[in-house]
């Protein structure tokens, strides 16, 4: 694996979820790029049930093959002790920890009237719980390094209706907010914080959202293609991810991208849509003779 144009060269990344999908493609392009990656994940299915070592293995047997360094984290992502061992791990073996990704998701879909107390909390906790369990353990050491990158993982479904798939959806705009205040939060540190969004994207959760919206809309899956567009492929956030752990990118801090296709679009969830002005101020009388006509 030739050095020549690596950009991320002596760099240390932990990457939660990333022996599938779209994990595993930052896992390998971030050791293209010359970083030494801790592959973590615990293995289970989309719907975090069961573990299984190879996953996350495979993908340390690929990395070193191209002539690259990685270990495996079998960590629980939603276990607080857990996600310390694992930054630790990083140490031990690697010295330093300058990139996080807190990638590593579940999804659980039905209706909220049939959504379970347990796969709510399933959901929360390893899609926004597992997000802040790493970063409470890792952001530490990156500002007291004076440097660092932490990219958290957002979806679509936090900004546009995703019937059922209330759980996953409000996880995911969780992390949004999450990402924003602690932006705001390690102004000034050198640590850096930033969401990506995959649009639709050739990986089990894509498929698995393709197949549970036909049940919901009715549509055929051609129908469907032609109003959501064709899957991208797992690595197209990758280069994105790269650039914004490099150090070109030390400026940007606080944004929420989405990657969809041949777009990279900057999302705002905190700009306000229509504004109604009420000179002194809403009455009931006001609100009553008014909304209900311009709304």
């Amino acid at each position: 694996m030739s050095r020549a144009k690596q950009r991320l060269s002596d760099k240390v990344a932990l990457i939660t979820g990333a022996g599938r999908g779209i994990g595993r493609e930052y896992a390998l392009a971030f050791a293209r790029e010359g970083a030494r990656v801790v592959v973590n994940d615990l293995g289970g299915s989309l719907q975090g049930e069961g573990d299984d070592p190879e996953p996350a293995s495979e993908v340390v047997k690929e990395i070193e093959a191209m002539g690259g360094k990685a270990i495996a984290s079998l960590a629980d992502v939603t276990d607080h002790d857990q996600a310390r061992n694992s930054v630790n791990a990083a140490f031990d073996a690697f010295g330093s920890i300058d990139i996080l990704i807190a990638n590593a998701a579940i999804v659980r879909r039905a209706p909220l009237v049939d959504l379970s107390e347990a796969d709510w909390d399933a959901v929360i906790d390893t899609t926004l719980k597992g997000t802040y369990n790493f970063v409470h353990h890792a952001a530490p050491r990156m500002i007291e390094a004076g440097a660092g990158t932490i990219l958290t993982i957002t979806s679509g479904g936090a900004w546009i209706p995703n019937p059922r798939s209330v759980a996953y959806s409000t996880a995911k705009g969780g992390i949004i907010s999450f990402t924003m205040s602690l932006a705001a939060e390690l102004q000034g540190t050198g640590v850096t914080v930033n969401a990506l969004s995959p649009g639709l994207t050739e990986t089990r959760l894509g498929r698995g959202a393709v197949a549970d919206m036909q049940q919901s809309t009715g549509l055929s899956a051609a129908e469907l293609q032609e109003q959501i567009g064709a899957f991208q492929p797992a690595n197209a956030l990758a280069p994105l991810a790269i650039f914004l752990a490099s150090n070109q990118a030390r400026h940007i801090s606080g944004q929420i991208f989405e990657v969809a296709g041949d777009c990279i679009n900057i999302v705002n969830p905190a700009s306000r849509g229509r504004s109604f002005v009420q000179t002194g101020g809403w009455s009931s009388d006001d609100v009553f003779a008014s909304l209900a006509s311009l709304l």
